[in-house]
């Protein structure tokens, strides 16, 4: 059968790239945004689920590191 999510994900691959060699600020901006909303959802999944605030504060760093560690291999990446 016929899926449109498959073709969906594939133009999505192909215009990324396609504007990845036509404009390297998209994509670095679309970047930021994917590391912005993963941080916004691990925090919001931590806060929901761990209530220990030892254990919180700990994880909030660690998600911070994270994020500032994966912004720094997507530039090592673009740039």
């Amino acid at each position: 059968m016929f899926d449109v999510t498959w073709v969906f994900i594939r133009l999505g691959g192909f215009f990324f790239f396609g504007g990845l060699m036509l404009d390297i600020e998209i994509a670095i901006l679309i970047m930021g945004l994917v590391v912005l909303h993963m941080n916004f959802g691990l925090k919001t999944i931590l806060n929901d689920y761990i209530h220990i605030n030892k254990i919180k504060i700990f994880l909030v760093f660690l998600i911070r590191l994270s994020s500032i560690e994966i912004g720094r291999y997507i530039l090592e990446i673009l740039l």
